[in-house]
């Protein structure tokens, strides 16, 4: 058959790749995967493959951490409530309750409130200032939101209310308060791409060190925070933030973590997604985080929020009955909408670089997902808006390689606000913007697409190897560390060559899967979603993976030649 790719294989420098391989010890195949992750340094491709809890950063290396710190101490000695302020979704929820259950242990007085998107949109609003004056809240903190809320900041101020902002999206204006942001250190700082819960994790790190060394604790009852990394793990997943910097860390102990997990909450997720074996990234980000996220989308976040601090375990699955019903029914409302959206999806293609969607009340916590599905469907930046009451409230996300955020940035003038990702974004337009704002984003994004596609889709390999050398103890442990993939931390593509096949089978009459054999070492290749008629394959283009069932390495074929 012939190949639908072409097959571009990464240079890797000579000089390099011996180095790895007689002063590292690393296997020739394993150098290879990792200097073509970027790495030239032996030190840190040890650290990235087996990192430690001792990599973690000084948390005071972020701008404002140690005021943001000493207010907190200072709340927490002068018997203060404090309050938490969390966006809604996966992140947001997870980071609030990690820093509301810190702040608990510790004996302080905690108020909390995760708004509902559905109902108000994203953002830090001043219309719940009042819930927490009267609550007696002094000191509030956001949790994955507030970057952009310097109004917001300045009403509460007002109202005698001291704001510290913790968040990881784009800063836009800062507030005239106390931030804590990965985003306000250097992009090769690791703590840049930290996500809510990232950061929230952080600032408790800081908090403990400083506490601890003002004798805030007595004799050795120090609270331990590893337990956070399963929830914390799960947060930098479902955000999908580059794994790299302290998002290594956190995910490579938080996905090892859930095997054992500490919270009842993530004990009883994983249960009922009837998870068994090894886990795998695909578990978590399609059976597990999709059950989080839904209660936020569809207006009840509060659920997922005292799910997680439930420790009587028949409460905990009542709540979690409740959890997986609303999943259910946002399914099946997403798929609705999309239904109903689609012919409108294929006009926008045909004249705009881009989808752009707009219908009066859609619900406000799908508009992302439904954005989501359409970029997925036609590889193109999609960008759904509710309209309600004269206001447009929009959800945009972008294919990899294209800055939606520098795009909506251009027409800064035309909206009433803004924030995010480069791929991900929300925004709110006067219905009187609309068209002008979508005629604009339009030119934004011709500029940002000049560059032609190539009519074969490139596919880069990473790494030559044969069966026996693939299988080898070494790299297959290696091949187990580098778990969990995600953002900017991909499967590698390697090229198996030297073998026969020695069964075929057929899965699902749409799965074509294959038992590659050479010698005494075999293993099973699966191209998902591809009939192969041709029974004459000589190499194999895939990426390795553990078969969760089985527990045993399989590889996913990209392409066979």
């Amino acid at each position: 058959m012939s190949s639908t790719k072409v097959w571009v294989n990464k240079p890797v420098d000579l000089e390099v790749l011996k180095q790895f391989v007689t002063k590292g010890f690393f296997t020739p195949f394993l150098a290879q995967v990792l200097i073509n992750k970027g790495f030239t340094s032996i030190k840190e491709a040890y650290r990235f493959l087996f990192p430690q809890l001792s990599d973690f950063g000084d948390p005071f290396l972020i701008p404002d951490m140690l005021p943001a710190v000493k207010r907190i101490y200072q709340a927490a000695i002068s018997n203060e409530t404090i309050g938490i302020y969390g966006d809604s979704d996966a992140d947001g929820i997870i980071g609030s309750f990690v820093l509301y259950d810190f702040l608990v242990s510790i004996g302080c007085k905690v108020e909390w409130l995760i708004p509902s998107k559905e109902k108000e949109g994203y953002g830090f609003h001043a219309k719940f200032l009042p819930y927490f004056k009267q609550k007696g809240v002094s000191l509030l903190i956001t949790v994955d939101v507030g970057i952009s809320a310097a109004d917001t900041v300045n009403e509460a101020k007002a109202l005698g209310i001291d704001v510290i902002v913790t968040d990881h999206h784009e800063v836009v204006e800062k507030p005239d308060t106390i931030v804590v942001s990965g985003k306000l250190t250097s992009k090769s700082s690791p703590f840049y791409h930290l996500c809510g819960a990232g950061v929230a994790f952080t600032l408790i790190r800081a908090l403990r060190k400083f506490f601890y060394e003002q004798g805030f604790f007595r004799g050795d009852n120090i609270p331990q925070i590893r337990k956070y990394l399963e929830l914390v793990g799960l947060a930098t997943l479902a955000d999908m933030v580059p794994l790299l910097g302290e998002n290594r860390t956190i995910t490579f102990y938080g996905f090892r973590d859930l095997s054992s997990p500490s919270f009842l909450a993530t004990k009883l997720l994983i249960e009922n997604s009837r998870l068994n074996g090894t886990l795998s990234e695909e578990d978590l980000l399609y059976r597990v985080i999709p059950k989080i996220n839904a209660a936020g989308r569809m207006g009840t976040p509060e659920l997922v929020f005292q799910f997680l601090k439930e420790n009587e375990e028949t409460k905990a699955k009542e709540l979690l009955t409740k959890i997986e019903g609303i999943n259910q029914r946002r399914q099946e409302l997403e798929l609705e909408i999309l239904s109903s959206l689609e012919n409108l999806a294929k006009r926008e293609i045909e004249r705009y670089p881009f989808i752009f969607l707009a219908a009066e009340n859609l619900p406000k916590g799908l508009l992302g997902l439904i954005a989501n599905r359409l970029k997925n469907q036609y590889q193109v930046p999609a960008i759904v808006v509710s309209i309600e009451n004269g206001v447009g409230f929009a959800s945009g996300r972008a294919p990899e390689g294209l800055n939606l955020f520098k795009a909506v940035s251009k027409c800064e003038d035309l909206l009433i606000q803004y924030g995010g990702h480069k791929h991900a974004l929300g925004f709110q337009v006067s219905l009187n913007n609309i068209e002008a704002l979508k005629s604009r984003l339009a030119d934004e994004i011709k500029k940002l697409t000049l560059v032609s596609k190539p009519e074969k889709e490139i596919v880069y390999v990473e790494a030559e190897v044969e069966l026996a050398e693939l299988l080898h103890p070494e790299n297959l442990k290696a091949l187990t560390y580098l778990h969990p993939y995600g953002e900017a931390h991909l499967p590698p593509n390697i090229l198996i060559r030297n073998f026969e096949v020695k069964e075929r089978f057929l899965l699902k009459d749409k799965h074509s899967k294959f038992v590659l054999k050479k010698g005494l070492n075999e293993i099973i290749a699966i191209w998902f979603n591809q009939v192969v008629e041709d029974e004459r394959i000589r190499l194999v283009l895939g990426q390795p993976y553990v078969n969760t069932y089985r527990n045993t390495l399989e590889i996913k074929v990209v392409d066979v030649r």
